[in-house]
Order: structure tokens, then sequence, then C-alpha cells
């Protein structure tokens, strides 16, 4: 071929790689203009105030960021400009023309459509908010299929091809031929694919936490069985724990103790966002791992209110960016990320947005979970692996994908319920605008599609024939309360960490040991606690144990010891720091720190931390308890200064009192003192007792009569 034909056939097709490219960053324009009207914070728009921090956090970051998205929307645009050029070539015999110009862009627009079409259906809170297409995203929420957009993509390509045969006078014969051979080939290279020689299986350990699971949606726990089968399936090979519970009952200091498995006063970790310096620099689990050289790795696709740092332990931490940032990229609604860059490529160019669930309809859940099911594999065959993922799908903004927005809520609900958790403060009247069980049947979908993420990652591991082998941890970190003893608050946000009941504490923790649970039980219904999962992965793995801890390995209620034999647990739990007043819930209650903005402060590198103030007020305005499955002691603040002690349940008798003298101890406080810290007093049980030895009140009362606390870990009882 010659220079001259050679420039001949590349000019036209630079020309319409470049007009794509325009015409995708002119769409990149028009969507950044319409994000400034409506007040972007932090670019060009002078702010004063309290978000003057968050405004010179995000300005640095802002242009590389930006010229990120810019470039997708450039690729975008000559990829469908290249795409509607060959299809508009079945149209015409010569190229060129304005006729030929407006043919591609038609061409062009069609493809646009269909892919809007498809993720319309696929995640409609992309679209939501934009008033113009409610009433048509309304129709497709309730009658809209998958296969609708790609059944009309296949008539459409069938019809180019047809109308490219035609004019071009290929034979049908040849036609059918070089189909059939791509067809083949595809065939082919997907056989290929999965075809593999046998690799050594190194230990695997698999921790999964679904955020926000109540048990009670398990058939055998009261549900339908309806909203979590991967969960089910997964029952039925591990053993679960019924009445497992949190310490508090909020994500990050949750997964603070269940990784140091301590009590929440003891890991400096009391609320969503404390500040680094006030984090008790502890041994891990992880840590124990990863010292014995194995792989560590955390992900999660919500950083917002919990994200790991380097004293979690884990090696890799594969999250979204911490801090001012991520609340900025929740307006940034680039909605046309969420149509071109909803793969694996967008996702490693840029992560901050496919894999943010804060992102409602940017982020495609179930692809990112295809994405980290392939990673837990990877991880699996490079030695040694622990693998820890957070599930998010029940959050705020909780959006359910398809198909699972249709689930639970009925389509007489309004479109905006039905497509995203919606935030309402919880006073007392204020319903929010719904009903409790509109509010659950959203939660339910959720549910369900966290449940739909987790199948992902255990059938990679089935495929993989890895899953009989591994160690697999399955919890949730707290639960979620819908106000059922309130009529008053029907409807209104659902809450975690303002009461210390059953509905905000006891969680999911089920366990399958490597090779399935065999002769072990299928459920144990002794008390146990989140704190509890480091000591028994640890002991699992038959690596050495964390020194000077709270949490026990769980280890030989899982061989079958019956629960009767042993002493029992009890659980120290305190509440969080949430949306709600505590005196919503609590008539005389302390009035509770401050929910401002400016309760946070904005470090120089973007994190968003608690300040000093509302630290203090919230450690003030803590419930704390003690449970021991058949009876609470909570101390609640009063208004007055005063601290009011309640019991609920069986508050007479040795064993009562003996909880009451333990919750005491764990908090180092004396009733007879006024709710003093002792320090170093001869009353003190703790002075006379190995560190980690008080594990519970029978060993007490044994203490405070002159016997021997016992050993540190519960050991069967005679009989």
């Amino acid at each position: 071929m010659s220079a001259s034909s050679l420039s001949g056939t590349l000019r036209p097709l630079l020309w319409r790689l470049l007009s794509g490219a325009s015409l995708g960053l002119m769409l990149f324009a028009g969507e950044s203009w319409l994000l400034l009207r409506s007040g972007l914070v932090g670019v060009d728009i002078p702010v004063d105030g309290p978000y003057a921090a968050l405004a010179a956090a995000v300005r640095p970051v802002v242009p590389a960021l930006l010229l990120r998205v810019a470039t997708v929307y450039a690729v975008a645009g000559a990829v469908l400009a290249m795409l509607a050029s060959v299809l508009a070539g079945a149209w015409k015999s010569k190229r060129g023309g304005v006729a030929g110009a407006l043919t591609t862009l038609a061409e062009g627009l069609v493809l646009l459509g269909l892919l809007a079409w498809d993720r319309a259906i696929a995640r409609p809170a992309l679209f939501d908010d934009l008033p113009a297409v409610r009433p048509l995203l309304a129709w497709l929420v309730e009658h809209g299929q998958p296969w609708h957009p790609r059944a009309a993509a296949v008539a459409w390509l069938l019809l180019h091809g047809v109308a490219w045969v035609t004019r071009s006078g290929v034979s049908g014969r040849r036609w059918v031929a070089g189909a059939t051979v791509a067809v083949g080939a595809a065939l082919l290279l997907t056989g290929a694919g999965r075809l593999g020689t046998r690799e050594a299986r190194h230990p695997l350990v698999v921790v999964i936490g679904i955020d926000a699971f109540r048990p009670d949606r398990l058939k055998s726990q009261g549900g339908t069985g309806e909203v979590a089968p991967h969960v089910e399936r997964f029952l039925e090979d591990a053993t679960l724990f019924t009445r497992a519970y949190t310490p508090i009952a909020q994500t990050e200091p949750a997964w603070r103790s269940m990784l140091t498995a301590r009590w929440p006063h003891t890991t400096g970790v009391r609320y969503a966002l404390t500040a680094d310096s006030r984090l008790r620099l502890q041994p891990t689990f992880p840590t124990t791992f990863a010292q014995a050289g194995w792989r560590t790795v955390f992900a999660t696709d919500c950083s917002r209110f919990h994200a790991e740092g380097p004293a979690s332990g884990f090696d890799t931490r594969l999250q979204p960016p911490r801090g001012a940032v991520n609340f900025l990229l929740e307006k940034l609604r680039y909605r046309a990320l969420g149509v071109f860059a909803d793969h694996a490529l967008g996702a490693a160019w840029v992560p901050e947005f496919i894999d943010n669930r804060a992102l409602a309809g940017i982020h495609d859940p179930m692809g990112y979970a295809e994405r980290l099911a392939s990673r837990l594999v990877e991880e699996s065959r490079q030695g040694p692996a622990l693998f820890a993922f957070h599930a998010t799908a029940a959050h705020f903004p909780g959006d359910p994908v398809h198909p699972f927005y249709r689930r639970f809520v009925p389509p007489s609900e309004p479109l905006e319920r039905r497509l995203r958790m919606h935030f309402a403060p919880v006073s007392p009247g204020a319903k929010g605008g719904w009903s409790r069980e509109g509010a659950e049947a959203l939660y339910d979908e959720l549910l369900a599609q966290a449940d739909a993420q987790v199948g992902e990652l255990l059938d990679a591991l089935r495929r993989t024939g890895r899953y009989d082998d591994a160690l697999i941890v399955l919890l949730s970190d707290h639960g979620e309360s819908f106000h059922a003893d309130r009529p008053d608050l029907a409807g209104a946000t659902p809450v975690h960490g303002a009461r210390l009941s059953d509905e905000e504490y006891r969680v999911l923790l089920a366990v399958k040991p490597p090779r399935g649970r065999g002769s072990g039980p299928a459920v144990v219904d002794a008390l146990v606690r989140l704190v509890d999962v480091g000591p028994t992965v640890l002991d699992l793995s038959a690596l050495p144990p964390m020194p000077d801890v709270d949490g026990v390995s769980l280890a030989p209620l899982l061989r079958g010891e019956p629960a009767e034999r042993w002493e029992p647990l009890p659980l120290y739990a305190e509440t969080g720091f949430t949306h709600v007043l505590p005196e919503v819930f609590d008539a005389g209650h302390w009035p509770g720190a401050p929910r401002a903005f400016d309760a946070y402060r904005i470090r120089p590198d973007g994190v968003v931390e608690m300040g000093e103030p509302a630290h203090a007020a919230i450690l003030r305005e803590k419930d704390r308890g003690a449970f021991d499955g058949r009876r609470w002691w909570v101390d609640r603040p009063r208004g007055d200064g005063g601290m009011l002690r309640t019991c609920e349940g069986e508050c007479e008798g040795p064993d009562a009192y003996a909880l009451e003298a333990w919750l005491d101890a764990v908090q180092g406080l004396t009733p007879e003192g006024g709710w003093r810290k002792v320090a170093g007093h001869v009353d003190d049980p703790r002075q006379s007792m190995p560190p980690g030895t008080l594990r519970t009140p029978q060993q007490l009362l044994r203490l405070r009569s002159g016997q021997s606390a016992g050993p540190a870990h519960p050991q069967p009882r005679g009989g």
C-alpha cells in the first residue's frame, strides 16, 4: 500500500475518532455545567464557615480527578463514533458529506440510547433524580427487563447486517461461513480459558461481613428464607451461632473490636470517624496471619464511615478514598460514567467512582462483586491468604439494582422510595413520609443484593475447587431498628447503635471450618460475641493466640462441646453515635453530643474525623451495659448529671448480681464510690489477676470469695 493510499485511509479514521472524542468532551462540559449550577462544594464556588476546610482539602485533587473523568468521555465518544461509522456504512456506498455525517450521528445516538436503556433497567438510581425522565423511568422500573434493550440491539445489528450483505453482494453462503467461524472461535477461546492445571492448595481464610444483616431474615430464625438464598445455602455447610452479638452497633468500631478481640472502650474506637490519634495501637488477628507469612487483604466498596488503615493489620486494603474527597465524589454525579465505565477497565481508571458504594447508580455492585471474586481466587493462588470483605449494599444511599428492586416493595409505592434509601431525621412524630413496612421491604431488597454479592464470592470458590478446604466466616457487624415499638416513628429512617436491643445488637455469625462442619453442630445457641471471631480463626488455623484479649475461641463449640457445660460468656456493649438524639428513646437522658457538621474537623490531608469537643460529649452520652443472655444491666446517663442503672430480664439472684459486678469490673467502676475510676485500689479485682483473666461473672464471684478466678478461657464444667 502506497503512502498516499495509507494517508487516505487514516485521515477519515482519525477524523471520526477526533469528532467522537469532541462530542464526548462536549457531553462532559454539559454535565459539568449542570453540576456547577447545582452548587457543587469545592469547585469554583466560594465556601465559607465550616465547609471552608472541606473545600480546601478537595480543591487540590479536583483537576486530576476531572481530567480522568473527561478522558472517559473522550474515549467513549471516540468508540461510539467508530461503531456508528461502521453501522452507517451499511446504508450508503460512499462515506462523506452532510448526509453521511447525519447518518453517523443518528447511529451514535441510537447506540447511546440503547446503552442508557440498558442501564436504566439495571441501575435506575442513575437517572432517578432527573425530572424529565421520571415517567419513562417509572415505566421501565415496573415493566422493563434486561433482555429488552439487548434484543433491540441484536435486531438493530441484524438489520444492518442484512443491509450490508445486500449492498456488498456477499453471498449468503460466505456470510454464514464467516459467522460460524467467528462463533466457533469465541467458543474455543471461552473453553480454553476454563482449562487449567492442578494447582497447589494454600491455606485460605475468608471473612465476609454483610452490613446491617439481621439474623431474623434467615428462615431458621423466623424469616421467609427469600431474602438471602446464598447465605441459606452456605448455612448447609456451616455452624450458625443463633445468639451472636456485637459490642457496638456501628461498623467502624464493631470491626475494630472484631479485629483486636477487645471491647470498644479499650480499642479507642467508640464511633465512626474516630481520629487516628485516639486509636490505641493493638495487635489484630490479621497481624498474626501476616507475621506467619500469609497474604492479608481487606476489601470494601464503602469507606465513608469505615476505612481500614495500616493498624488493621491488612497488608492490602482495597477501598474507596477516605475523607473529604469521598464526600465530594457524591456531588460529582457524572452519569455517563455509569453508562460507559461500569466494567473492569473503568474500575481500573476511575475506581473512586465505579467501585464506590456512595455513588448511587454509578456504582455497579454486581460487577464489583465479580471483580472482587476474581481477586479472591487470584490471592488464594499466590500463597496462604486471609481475605476479608465488607459488603455494604444494605446501607444508605441504598439503591437496589435489577432484579432486586422488584422483589419486596409494592409497585404502588412512590418511585423515589422504591429506588433509593432516603434519610429523614428521627424525632417523635416524624414518620419520614413512609411506612415501616415499606422501609423494611426496601431493606430486604438491599439485603438480597448484598447476599447476591456474597454469592459471587462463594460461587467463585466453588468453581475453582477452593470452597471445601477454605475456612469461611460469615457475619454482620450490627442489626437495624425500624422502631417497631414506637408507632410515632413508623417509617422514619432506620437506625443502629442507638439502643442496646436485639434488633440492633444481635448479629449473623456462621463458621464453616475447612472440609465443612463434619460432625459439628448445625446450630449453637450459646451466647457468643463478635470479639470471639479473631481467636476462633487463629485457633482453627493453628496460629498463636492473641495476648490479653476479651474474645475467646469458639472452636470447642464448633466441635460439638455442649453449650450448657460452659460458663456464660457475657457481652459488654455500648451505644454508638447516631443521627438520633438519645432522649428520643429515653426521656430524661443526657441531651447528648452535637450533630452538626462542625462536630467534625478536616485534616490537611482531607481525612474527616471527630473533633475534640464532640468526642467528650459522645463518651458522656453513651449507654453502657452487660448481657448474659438472660438479663441486661444498663447504665444510662441522665440530664441532671447522674447515672441510672436499669435491669431488664431476670434481675434477682446470684447470677444477676454477678453480672452487675462484672459490668463494674469491666469498666473499672465501683458503685460505692460514686462511679469513680478505680486505680490500684485493693478492692479492684483486676489488680490481683493476670491480664485477660476476668472472663465471666462466675470468675469474679470466686475471686471475691477468696477462690482462684480460674483459667482465662472457659473450660468445661463437671458432669
